[in-house]
């Protein structure tokens, strides 16, 4: 994006750079997110998907954990604390019942038993909660109820499960670098990134 006369700096002042960051704490990772998700909002300022802080309270969560019968892994539940941004370069589900709320993956997506038993583990796909919406297509990220391991559900093409990180905290910083790839447009560099630090197989199920 070329700088005009009078113009705002671009990227926006406080924007970090398309990089992995240092992040020795949950703190540093809170911050890094806040940064990322600051110069986000300053691209897509005035539009209706622009970003809106909206930390979960205390007891919208703990009612959603008793509806879903499990506790949030520690990283997606401090996310939704903090800071709530649901509208990102993906969209991530609600604390609070509605239209996209976090939720069992059976719930989240009927048509699953319609999916054929060589492609779907249907007892992993039982004990799945889909929080992340991907792009509205149907296609969802959901973590283990037990282990909090994150698995792409993908209803288009071949296997329909797919374990893609250890925990939603993987996902989240990940998702920063698909944000700061809009600021810096340069999403090359942030699937480059991610390669590098989990495969290139990964990347090819998750963009293409």
């Amino acid at each position: 994006m070329s700088e005009q006369p009078n113009a705002e700096p671009w990227p926006p002042v406080g924007c970090p750079p398309l990089a992995w960051p240092e992040l020795p704490d949950q703190a540093a990772r809170l911050n890094w997110y806040r940064a990322a998700i600051g110069a986000y909002g300053a691209l897509w300022e005035g539009h209706v998907h622009e970003p809106q802080l909206t930390p979960a309270s205390e007891a919208d969560l703990l009612a959603l954990e008793q509806r879903l019968g499990c506790p949030l892994p520690p990283s997606l539940r401090d996310y939704h604390r903090q800071l709530g941004v649901l509208s990102l370069a993906e969209t991530l589900c609600s604390v609070t019942p509605g239209n996209i709320a976090i939720q069992p993956l059976l719930e989240a997506y009927p048509g699953i038993v319609d999916i054929s038993g060589n492609d779907l583990d249907l007892p992993l796909a039982e004990r799945l909660i889909a929080f992340g919406d991907y792009l509205g297509n149907g296609n969802m990220f959901c973590f283990e109820r037990q282990t909090g391991v994150v698995y792409y559900f993908d209803h288009d093409t071949g296997t329909a499960l797919t374990r893609f990180f250890d925990s939603p905290e993987h996902y989240l910083d990940a998702l920063m670098l698909f944000c700061l790839a809009e600021v810096h447009d340069d999403d090359d560099g942030a699937e480059a990134l991610i390669a590098q630090r989990y495969s290139e197989d990964l990347v090819h199920k998750w963009r293409y």
